[in-house]
This record gives structure tokens, sequence and C-alpha cells, in this order.
């Protein structure tokens, strides 16, 4: 293996450090042997590079014009635009086919109609032109054609955040340097940032060919971190500790010219990434996580090769984890070292977003050619969230109430607590070597300055108010408004805070906190230093001395941002009257519409509150016409099928509840024919539901 242990540095060193003598402790971050790196990222240390995409014109409007039509077909934005209706992704005689077999164009009646119809559906021999499908609109339809092409009403299919292609031209560029790649794979990333304004990309490299040794990168627009530099500082001091993970750096994005804005640019838990620090060519062995994927306590993976299903390798490891019951069982097929000091570096750089049953967290099963067993290594990513930003910033807290997981039998089977020693030595090791405000305070003054003029251009708007690479997104988030001013007072001393409100008037707000970063740092390290009592002196030339003198720990509090959409959120309101409950929470009651999630936006709040049947997890009935097809035995409530789903009955539904009113005022019977029949209090006859015990 590549990555070995860290010894710790002498502390006579430390002792004779100055805070403004930056450059040269901050050299050993970069030149820390034990850390393997691509040539690519020794390159562009504190260098600002180019990445240059360039995307045909079908792949730029797949994703530029993509991203605008997802706005515009959707019902809370909902603006007629051409464009989105003939673009590359979109076949109008599917569309035709789709509005007629949906009843959204019905009973065409002219001759001249029903010919051009059976030329597109039936022979196959016609593409039918954007003014021809609106004049079949225009006639044969109730809705507009803009209508018509929105989201709910699943005639066309968009989604931009899902763009990829293999038809991408990569141009690197660094100072003088200049590379070229042809052929290069160029897709959005990301999971939960897809929906924010500015996105992140995925790139490969295709062939033989490599950028300095790195094939897979990753660029990040780093959207939930006001400083823009904890991430980056999460992979240094990782890498600097010798625990396996990414390298990354920062780079300019353009494509086809546009200037996109500033990213962080690392590599990726890949093939290559294997390759370059293990050895192994084209792996089959590596293991993406996620909680989604599985049910167990301990970790939820699946092979990063999407062809491989049902892996045996992996279904091996976990029943031998799930019968293991000593440290030395585990250790004979898992790397328990690793695994322990991922858990105090967790602790130490405030990481919450790393449970191991969770995401962020990849494993490979590594093949010892020495000892010819085959043993699985743990890695962490994606830091952004660490260093008390947006959740658990609290910097006053134990190891045991951050880090210990108690559904996970791995932490009391190795004893990960703070009463364990070993857990402490680490802990305590770690912070001399690199966890203390000497070498962080250093890492963080360099990268600002290197960084300012770039964040700078990338949160400032040009004379329309555009930023850089932002799309206009249905959603609009806190995290798209924090600025320049955020990047410099948030990597000192001043906590961010912002809000993020939803409901008709905004009313319903959470907040997010990102604590100045040095402050955390300096506050964790002050606290676990008194808590576990470590001799800490080594770091009082900065606690307390006059690098702290001029300090002022303040607040920012100027982001409030409300959705846009329906009620509030970043979620169009249903449009249909018959579209089925799927949920209910405190935002209020759920559907979906054109595979999209859409949000009821009842007139009448009873209509949430008196369906009965969510607290039993089943949507209430919504169509008029759906019938009793269950009684409870037991509670006498009647069922309904809506949607091949279970529904609750309710006043809704009645017999010719199509063509008549179900009565809501009475249940006493007027007369009866075939069905019985009330009178409403304004005197209009009316059908009884089935709710009604007559």
């Amino acid at each position: 293996m590549k990555f070995n242990y860290l010894r710790t540095f002498s502390l006579l060193s430390i002792a004779l450090f100055n805070i403004k003598h930056t450059v040269a402790i901050d050299s050993d971050y970069l030149n820390n042997p034990n850390a393997t790196r691509a040539e690519l990222f020794e390159l562009i240390d504190f260098k600002m590079p180019n990445f240059k995409i360039t995307l045909n014109d079908d792949d730029y409007k797949g994703l530029f014009l993509a991203m605008q039509c997802e706005r515009d077909q959707s019902p809370a934005f909902l603006k007629r635009n051409d464009d989105c209706y003939t673009a590359p992704w979109v076949d109008l005689n599917q569309s035709l086919e789709r509005a007629i077999s949906k009843k959204y164009i019905h009973d065409i009646k002219e001759e001249i109609d029903k010919a051009l119809v059976d030329r597109v559906i039936k022979s196959h021999n016609y593409n039918i032109t954007l003014s021809e499908f609106e004049n079949l609109v225009k006639k044969y339809s109730d809705v507009s054609l803009e209508e018509l092409f929105s989201h709910p009403y699943g005639v066309i299919e968009i989604s931009p955040t899902d763009f990829s292609t293999d038809k991408a031209q990569l141009t690197f560029e660094l100072e003088k340097e200049t590379k070229k790649f042809p052929k290069v794979k160029f897709s959005v990333g990301g999971r939960s940032t897809k929906s924010y304004s500015k996105l992140g990309y995925n790139l490969n490299i295709k062939g033989d060919e490599l950028l300095y040794g790195t094939k897979q990168l990753r660029l990040r627009a780093e959207v939930v971190d006001p400083t823009f530099i904890r991430d980056k500082l999460g992979y240094d001091v990782h890498n600097f500790l010798g625990l396996p993970t990414l390298s990354a750096n920062y780079a300019r994005l353009y494509i086809n010219g546009k200037f996109m804005g500033l990213y962080l640019v690392r590599d990726a838990f890949k093939s290559q990434w294997i390759k370059n620090n293990y050895g192994e060519e084209n792996t089959k062995h590596l293991y993406e996580c996620e909680k989604s994927y599985g049910q167990s306590t301990i970790f939820n993976c699946r092979n990063d090769d999407e062809k491989i299903k049902n892996d045996p390798n992996w279904t091996t490891f976990i029943e031998k984890l799930e019968k293991a019951k000593t440290p030395d069982e585990i250790k004979e097929f898992f790397d328990v070292d690793t695994f322990i000091r991922w858990q105090v570096a967790r602790y130490l750089f405030g990481s919450w977003d790393h449970n191991s049953h969770g995401h962020n967290n990849v494993l490979y099963l590594y093949h010892d050619t020495t000892t010819d067993k085959d043993k699985w290594i743990p890695f962490l990513y994606d830091f952004d969230l660490n260093f008390g930003n947006y959740r658990d910033t609290k910097p006053d807290i134990t190891f045991n109430e951050v880090v210990v997981d108690t559904k996970n039998k791995l932490y009391s089977i190795l004893e990960i607590n703070e009463t364990n020693p070993l857990i402490l030595s680490l802990m305590e090791e770690f912070m001399q070597q690199v966890f203390n405000p000497l070498f962080l305070f250093t890492r963080i003054d360099r990268l600002k300055v290197f960084l300012k003029s770039y964040v700078k251009k990338d949160r400032t708007a040009d004379e329309n108010g555009n930023y850089p690479g932002r799309f206009a997104r249905m959603g609009n988030h806190v995290q798209d408004s924090f600025d320049y001013e955020d990047f410099k007072k948030n990597t000192e001393f001043t906590t961010i805070k912002a809000s993020q409100c939803s409901g008709v008037n905004g009313e319903n707000c959470y907040d997010i906190k990102s604590i100045g970063l040095k402050q955390w740092i300096a506050e964790r390290f002050k606290f676990i230093c008194k808590h576990y009592h470590f001799d800490c002196s080594y770091a009082d030339i900065v606690l307390n001395g006059s690098y702290m003198e001029n300090v002022e720990i303040s607040v920012r509090d100027n982001h409030k941002v409300r959705d846009y959409g329906c009620r509030g959120t970043s979620y169009s309101c249903c449009v249909f009257r018959d579209t089925a409950v799927y949920s209910t929470d405190e935002t209020g009651t759920w559907g979906i519409e054109g595979n999209r999630w859409c949000l009821f936006n009842f007139k009448n709040e009873g209509d949430v509150k008196n369906c009965w049947s969510i607290a039993e997890g089943y949507p209430c009935c919504q169509n008029p016409e759906t019938t009793v097809s269950y009684t409870s035995k037991s509670s006498g409530k009647l069922w309904g099928v809506e949607n091949n789903e279970w529904c609750g009955i309710t006043e809704k539904q009645c017999p010719k509840g199509s063509k008549y009113k179900c009565c809501t005022t009475t249940c006493e019977v007027h007369f009866t024919d075939d069905i019985k029949w009330g009178l409403e209090k304004t005197g209009e006859f009316c059908s009884l539901p089935y709710i009604c015990k007559v």
C-alpha cells in the first residue's frame, strides 16, 4: 500500500513557530511524503488552471437550454418557449401520441386533422411541426400549448441535471502550457447539490490519455461553504495524516467560452486513483456507500461497476462482519487501524456527514500480494460540511457524543470510545501534527490570500445581475446567496447565519449556521485540550499571544430567502384533480405528476386535516367516481383503489359522483331510485356519499 502513517512532528520545531512565517510552514503540508498525489495536483498548488470544455450545438442546448426549459415548463414559472418544444431531446411525434393516449387531445373531427394524426402515429411516415401540433391543441384540447408541454402532463420529458455527453473536448491551460483532449465524457455531478443554481461537473478523459496522472476528475461548486476552503482543507489535513483520501485544488471552468466560475477540482475514487495508489489495473473492487443501498447498521455499499450485481465479495464481507465478535476476527479481513484513525479524524475536524452506514464512504477490497490476503480498506471524501459548517456545529462536544454509533457493532467490538487509550493517543498525536491553530491558521491564511480575487469574481454579478455559471432554478436556496464578504469573514471569526423560508408568507423558516472557520478550530482545540487533559502549551503562542488580541468574534445574519413555487416551496402545485396523495408532512400534502413531486394547494385546509387514512399510511381518494372496494371489519372504515394503491373513502366519493355533486351537509335520504339522494340546505339534490351510514 502507498499510504503510511506520519510520524509525530518534533515539538521543538513547533515551539519556534512564528505565525507570520506562513510559507515555510505551509510547504511542509505540500511536501508530506506520506500523501500520494497525482502529478496534476502537485503542479497546480497555488496556481489557477483553466478547464475549457467544448460542447457541440446539441449538447450545449442539452445543458444550457434544458436548464432554462426545466424552469419555463414548470407550472410555477410557466412561460412559452418554442425553443424548448423543438429542442434536440424533443420528439413531437412521440409527444402527440402521448397527448392523444392521455386524452389531452381528444375528439378530433376534421378529416384533414385525422389524416395528419394517422400519418404521425399509425403510419410513422411524417414528422409533425410545432405549428401543426399547436393547431391540433387549439382545436381539440382544453389546455394551451405551454400547459400541455409543462411537466405535469408528461408529454415532453426533460431532466437537465442528468446531462451527460461522451463528445466533449477539454483544453487544459496552466500558465503557458496547454493540453488538449479530443474525447471527454462531461456530465453534471453531485447529489443534493444538483438543486443549486451553480452546478458541479464530472470529467472522464477517454482512451489511454491522462492529464498529469489523472483520468476522472470532479469540479465542485462548493456552494454550501461560505469560505470555499473547508473541502480543500479537509482533503489536505487527511492526506497529511496519511489517511486514504482524494487530492484537491482549484480551477476556473469555461464551457464554450462562457466563464462558469471558480471550482474545487479533485480526483475521484475510480480505477485510475486505485492504480495510482494501490497498483491494481481496472479494479472491480471499489464500493460506493449510501444509506439507501441496504439496511445494514455497519455499511451499505454496492460495487462501483454498475454491471456487477449481487456481488459475492460484498455479501461475504457483510456476513463476516455480522458474525465477528472480536477485534482479531475483524482484523483478518478489514483494515481496523485505518477505520479507527478515520473516527478520530472525524471528531477532530467536525465531520457529521460520514456515518459508516451512510454516504461519503467508499470501501476498497485490496489484495496484498506479499501476504496473498484480501483486506477491505475504508476511504472518506467530501468535507465541505466539516469545521463547524451547516449542522452539528457545536465545538464543545465530546468524542462519544459525535462519533460513537451505538447501533454499529464495530464501535463496541473495536472499543471506539473516549475511554480507550488508543483513541486518546491518536487524538493527541493528530493534534500535535496538524489539528492545532499553528498549522491550520497558517494554511487558511495562505489559501485565503490565494483565493480572494477568484472568489470575488465568482461571487460578483455582471451588469445584468447574473453570476458566473449560475442557472435560474425552480428552487431558491439561501446557500446560493453567499457572497464575497462571507468568504472574507467566515474564514476568520465571524459566524454566518442564513434562513431558508417556505410557506405562503415565508412563515416557515429553518436556520443554517456556519461558525467562523478559525473560531471553530480554536474552540474545538481548546475544548479537547481541557476536557481530555492534554498538554497543549505548544499552541499558546497563538491562542494566548498577540494573534488573538485583536480578534473580534461576530455574527453576520443578513441572508434570508423565501423559496419559489407552490406555498413558498421549490415545487409546483399539483394541477390534476385526481392526482393521488402520496405523503403528508409539515409543509403540506404531496403528490406526483409527470414524475415530479407536487404540492396540493387545497383551498380548504380541511381537505388535509380530514384525510383519516394518512394516519394509516395511505392517501385519501381524490376521484369522486372511486367506489368502495373494501370495508374494514374492525373499524368500519371504507377503502377504495386509485392508481393501484389503497385510498381512504371520504365525503368526496359517492354514486353518480361524476355527474352530480356529493352531499356535504346531510346524510338524510330524501328519495331513492337506483341510488340514495339527499337534499342540501340550498335546495340542491345531491348524491349521498358512501360514508353516510344509510
